[in-house]
């Protein structure tokens, strides 16, 4: 529903409240999504390496340790880090959408690519080498997850 105030010329003018919206989509879900994601998949290689070695014991334990505390963990680490990508790639979404209108996912993605790279260059003064790989594919599947959760969840609220 639009009011006068709304439609300039025959075209709907996008309000502010869209735009602090979809940057407020990114930044509240994007670490979590990106945290879960993840995580899980830090478990399930965990686990993994574990069928491989054989020991069935402890799957388990690993399991649903590395599913819940991982996530505490992870979730805490994701906002305290992630947070300054999930705003920029809202921003990028958000500018977009009030430019040419409408949420879109390929915006979103090469947003998401972008602050993956500048993630990852700043992550190689921080991860020590042997982890180096594992930590830029983990970046990788965090950015490209959150930036389809939070597109997604765009998409259905702002239509």
């Amino acid at each position: 529903m639009t009011d006068a105030g709304q439609v300039r010329d025959g075209k709907h003018r996008r309000s502010t409240g869209r735009f602090v919206g979809i940057v407020a989509v990114f930044v509240a879900l994007g670490p979590l999504a990106g945290a879960v994601g993840v995580n899980g998949l830090f478990t399930a290689y965990g686990v993994g390496v574990e069928i491989a070695n054989g020991k069935f014991g402890d799957i388990a334990r690993l399991f649903w340790g590395g599913i819940v505390v991982g996530t505490i963990v992870s979730a805490i680490v994701a906002y305290a880090f992630g947070i300054v990508s999930a705003a920029g790639v809202g921003l990028a979404v958000a500018f977009r959408d009030r430019r040419k209108g409408g949420i879109s996912w390929r915006a979103s993605f090469i947003a998401a690519l972008a602050f993956w790279l500048l993630t990852s260059v700043a992550a190689t003064s921080v991860v020590p080498p042997q982890g180096l790989v594992q930590w830029i594919g983990a970046l990788l599947a965090a950015h490209a997850l959150a930036a389809a959760v939070c597109t997604w969840v765009a998409r259905r609220i702002f239509g």
